[in-house]
């Protein structure tokens, strides 16, 4: 199976349809507002990618950031109109890419697109579904999200990835229990994976020792584990 095609069935069934993300993004009410103890809890992706970096533990590389003014992440391009971020998305080149809300409090969601189809103007979402240009500029431009990363979409191991349970003590991070994020995966995680995980996961919880409990999404690549972000949400959401 190519990279691309074992990308879009990785992902195909978590991003929403382009209908749906075009309805959402025209006719959604507002989010209901968590308390501020919730939306303090956890990094925004900015500043998740930025402590990454600056402590040189693996994550994706940014390629560019929209509807962001004022932030920067290093190597990364700062798309600061739609005009902007329309010649961006035209390039072939820059696909396949993750979109990645800088926060996820709102109810701004995480979607992908593989590739342009210029005769068209628009581009191919994750599930295969087509979304003009202009349309996904507008998305990327909703209230919630707070502006959103252009990020490279991995390619997934064969399990997937990893969600990491962390708890913070008076000693350090230590780690509660992991599981593979693939619905159904029960199979024992490899020692070479884990061990590189399992540092990535206790080196950056230690960046956060305000977060108890912290929950670590890790994908697993061809170049190795890569720390995709860090939430206190409840255990059950994972």
């Amino acid at each position: 199976m190519s990279y691309i095609n074992l990308a879009i069935e990785t992902h195909r069934s978590v991003f929403t349809q382009a209908h749906g993300l075009v309805q959402q993004m025209f006719h959604a009410a507002p989010a209901a507002q968590a308390p501020l103890q919730a939306r303090a809890s956890a990094p925004d992706q900015i500043a998740f990618h930025s402590a990454m970096q600056a402590n040189s533990l693996p994550c994706p590389r940014v390629s560019a950031l929209y509807n962001c003014p004022g932030r920067t992440i290093d190597g990364a391009r700062s798309l600061h109109s739609a005009a902007d971020a329309r010649r961006y998305l035209s390039d072939a080149a820059v696909y396949p890419l993750l979109f990645v809300p800088v926060s996820d409090d709102g109810g701004a969601q995480t979607f992908s697109a593989i590739s342009v189809d210029k005769s068209s103007d628009a581009a191919v979402l994750g599930n295969g579904a087509l979304i003009a240009l202009a349309d996904l500029v507008r998305l990327l431009e909703l209230p919630c999200a707070r502006g959103y990363l252009l990020q490279e979409l991995t390619s997934p191991h064969r399990h997937g990835g990893l969600l990491v349970t962390v708890a913070m003590s008076a000693h350090g991070p230590h780690i509660l229990r992991a599981a593979w994020k693939r619905a159904g995966m029960d199979a024992d995680i490899p020692v070479p994976l884990w061990k590189a995980a399992s540092r990535i996961v206790l080196a950056g919880a230690a960046l956060y020792p305000s977060l108890k409990t912290q929950h670590w999404d890790i994908a697993l690549c061809a170049r190795g584990p890569l720390a995709l972000g860090v939430s206190a949400a409840q255990a059950h959401a994972f």
